[in-house]
């Protein structure tokens, strides 16, 4: 049963209070000396971008495993995934040499447990590093062990979406059927369905998305385009504007939206638009 402490600790973080959150969940943590406090006040550390006070609270929660070695750091599956995933967050730190890291913790957690959220992390983690290989090796592992893993179903999705399309559209329809408010699996199945050139299922997906997280920048653009693809212009002009609002420090938003303006031939407000692209990102987007 909660404590007072505890309580106040889960309800501010609950809250999006992460400040007091932190202070509390770290008071909990060095006057109770538990593991299950140290995680907590290292993922509030970790969601806070403290990741060396992230990093030591992790390091206190492998120290407090029993039957553990202090040397080498070994608790148990779930202590070992969070240091992995903070490494895999971090910014700053070399990205590279951060991946290979957040690796290694996560291949601790699989040798513990070769349970699938472990191989999903390690599996997420080989595809950033570019070892899609091992990636998909990891995934469908993950799968195989737990059928209805929407995660690894996912992940094994986005490895397969260059190379077998269909398969990929068959993995996201399995992982929404498990979990129909997956928005990512909508908003990549409308990408599938837009490579399949089955535009209204693609729209169906990206407006699904839409519903369940209002605020999702790409399936907004992705469906800005199609829209405008199917000359639906006035619809698509509202989301680009809508998108380019979400997030207006994404040049790309801008970019799409001043060439879309420039389509219809209103060009003086596709270089006003334009115009609100930073000069340092500027060579990044003639990339598009």
């Amino acid at each position: 049963m909660k404590d007072a402490l505890q309580q106040r600790a889960q309800e501010a973080e609950d809250a999006g209070d992460l400040p007091l959150a932190l202070e509390l969940w770290k008071e909990l943590a060095e006057k109770h000396s538990e593991t299950l406090f140290f995680l907590c006040y290292g993922k509030v550390a970790e969601k806070l971008a403290k990741w060396e006070e992230a990093e030591n609270a992790f390091t206190q929660a492998l120290r407090l495993q029993p039957n553990s070695s202090i040397a080498q750091l070994v608790g148990s599956p779930l202590v070992n995934a969070s240091m992995g995933t903070l490494w895999s967050n971090r910014t700053d730190k070399d990205r590279t040499e951060s991946l290979k890291t957040a690796k290694e913790w996560f291949q601790n957690a699989v040798k513990m447990q070769r349970g699938a959220p472990w191989l999903t992390l390690l599996g997420a983690a080989c595809a950033r590093l570019g070892d899609g290989a091992a990636a998909k090796e990891a995934f469908e592992e993950a799968v195989k062990l737990n059928p209805n893993y929407h995660e690894a179903i996912y992940n094994l999705a986005v490895i397969e979406e260059e190379s077998d399309t269909q398969k990929s559209r068959e993995l996201l329809e399995r992982a929404i059927q498990i979990d129909p408010n997956y928005a990512k699996a909508h908003h990549m199945l409308g990408r599938v369905y837009e490579r399949l050139k089955d535009v209204d299922r693609a729209e169906f997906h990206y407006r699904r998305c839409l519903e369940i997280d209002p605020a999702e920048y790409w399936s907004n653009l992705y469906l800005a385009g199609l829209l405008a693809a199917r000359k639906r212009h006035a619809e698509a002009e509202q989301i680009y504007r809508h998108a380019t609002e979400l997030r207006p420090e994404m040049a790309g938003g801008f970019e799409f939206y001043a060439r879309f303006l420039e389509k219809m031939g209103r060009l003086a407000e596709a270089a006003e638009v334009r115009g609100k692209i930073k000069p340092s990102e500027r060579a990044t987007i003639a990339l598009l």
